[in-house]
């Protein structure tokens, strides 16, 4: 399925694109240590192309969407929406990611609503599934929005990150089908294989499911899409890891770097999930 977006939010996406650059997160990841993604360069840049303070004004829902797919595609830290949208880095009860050194953390309150704190202990770095710099810690509010003024930041945030999963799983689904035609098995190409054809297709429904809902999350109608949220990071958990299954083994080669959207969407949904729970 194609989709037409208008061409001031297919500029700015663009623009998102050509910030990301060939920016990689680390490719070897150290299982059992604490990693932070986190690039100040890299938030700088799409500061400079208008990534920042999305959730002003309604009409750039649609920026966030567009921006938030450039993102997923680029597998980039998650902090760059949670800052841009929320206004602080991202913290639910008892953890934070990307917090090492953050002025501002941003917290889910119950109903909707939003509170701004520091921290109040310590942080004790994590080692966790992805690189977002997970920390725990305790947070000390300074400040609280109600649900109505949270709403807007609820909104671009959501947004933003249904974005991210369909980008996520558009770069896996784009890796699966470029492979598939590529490797013979038996004298054909994968991508003559009914399985590997069914299982493509599945995918493909998926991410096209997962881009529309992403672009319906724009016309503003809620605050945190708690459903569509859930939904979401498990569509592209297992997008991700069918695109694993067309690649073989090779797709646990860390040349392939596929390992990292795996990742990503893996922690995403975590995130998203806690999220949902924390401001039910």
């Amino acid at each position: 399925m194609r989709f037409e977006i208008a061409e001031e939010f297919r500029v700015f996406a663009e623009s998102v694109r050509a910030g990301i650059g060939d920016w990689e997160p680390p490719r070897e990841p150290e299982l059992g240590t604490w990693i932070d993604d986190r690039d100040d360069a890299l938030s700088g840049r799409l500061a400079a192309a208008g990534w920042d303070e999305l959730w002003r004004e309604p009409e750039l829902l649609g920026a966030a969407v567009a921006g938030g797919l450039e993102l997923g595609r680029g597998a980039a830290p998650a902090c760059l929406v949670d800052e841009a949208t929320l206004g602080g880095v991202l913290a639910v009860p008892g953890r934070a990611r990307h917090a090492s050194g953050a002025l501002v953390l941003a917290v889910p309150l119950p109903g909707g609503g939003l509170g701004f704190g520091e921290a109040a202990s310590q942080p004790v770095p994590e080692a966790t599934l992805d690189g977002s710099g997970t920390v725990r810690l305790d947070v000390r509010l300074v400040e609280e929005l109600g649900p109505d003024d949270a709403a807007p930041r609820w909104r671009a945030w959501s947004a933003a990150t249904l974005a991210t999963f369909a980008g996520l799983a558009a770069h896996a689904l784009d890796a699966a089908v470029a492979h598939a035609r590529a490797r013979e098995q038996f004298g054909a190409p994968l991508s003559a294989l009914p399985a590997v054809q069914s299982r493509l297709a599945d995918a493909a429904l998926a991410v096209d499911g997962l881009t529309l809902v992403a672009w319906a999350s724009a016309d503003g109608s809620a605050a945190v899409r708690a459903p569509e949220l859930l939904w979401a990071g498990t569509a592209c958990c297992e997008v991700t890891a069918s695109a694993h299954q067309v690649h073989g083994a090779l797709g646990f080669a860390l040349e392939t770097g596929l390992h990292r959207f795996y990742r990503r969407a893996k922690a995403t949904q975590a995130w998203a999930a806690a999220v949902c729970a924390a401001t039910r």
